[in-house]
């Protein structure tokens, strides 16, 4: 596993509902859908196989607009870390079509078979992180980054690594870690979740309470 570490300055694009009147409206009802510049409406952008965009969107409690608030609400953006892991496709795909010769290639790339590894890979970068530092223990992680409003493909743009939703042979996997507000905890119904065994024990990220 590869990871790389970048402190990274935020780039939190509100969407214009919560600028006017303080609360997400309904997207499907906004009459700038198809323009709303953040990364909050990127769900319910059309593509191949869903014209109304992401079928969890709304449903999930970790789908926007469920989530309850911007990045900047909840961390100091004013020391922010970036944990990147690069997971390897083709090495994937490879093992795939060797061990199961009768997929489809549609099976094969599915997403269900890689991104849970993927998602662990980043999760045990960032208690590996906390090991070697001790003093950023209390940095607190999260990946619902687009969720939050965060322009994550120009905020890693502005550090030198540019991302595309494109499939190549690598994918990322992006967290961020910084301070959080503990006041907004309580406010918008965050907690703080901690593995305490295993091989992500130390691993701590921002969940919303059940």
């Amino acid at each position: 596993m590869e990871k790389q570490i970048y402190r990274v300055k935020p780039i939190v694009i509100y969407p214009e509902c919560i600028l006017n009147t303080g609360k997400q409206g309904n997207c499907f009802e906004c009459e700038k859908r198809n323009s709303c510049l953040s990364p909050r409406s990127m769900c319910i952008k059309p593509y191949k196989g869903h014209k109304n965009g992401c079928p969890n969107f709304g449903k999930l409690k970790t789908c926007p607009p469920n989530i309850p608030s911007m990045y900047d609400q909840v961390f100091d953006v004013s020391d922010v870390y970036a944990i990147v892991t690069k997971f390897n496709l083709y090495k994937h795909y490879e093992k795939m079509r060797l061990n199961n010769p009768g997929l489809a290639e549609g099976q094969v790339r599915n997403k269900m078979y890689w991104q849970p590894t993927d998602v662990k890979n980043n999760d045990i970068a960032i208690a590996e992180y906390y090991n070697e530092n001790p003093e950023m223990r209390e940095y607190i992680s999260t990946r619902l980054l687009e969720c939050m409003g965060v322009d994550v493909i120009n905020t890693m743009k502005d550090v030198g690594l540019n991302l595309t939703f494109e499939e190549r042979e690598f994918t990322y996997r992006i967290s961020f870690l910084a301070k959080v507000y503990q006041s907004a905890l309580e406010k918008y119904g965050y907690e703080i979740h901690e593995e305490t065994s295993g091989d992500k024990k130390g691993f701590k990220c921002l969940v919303l309470k059940k």
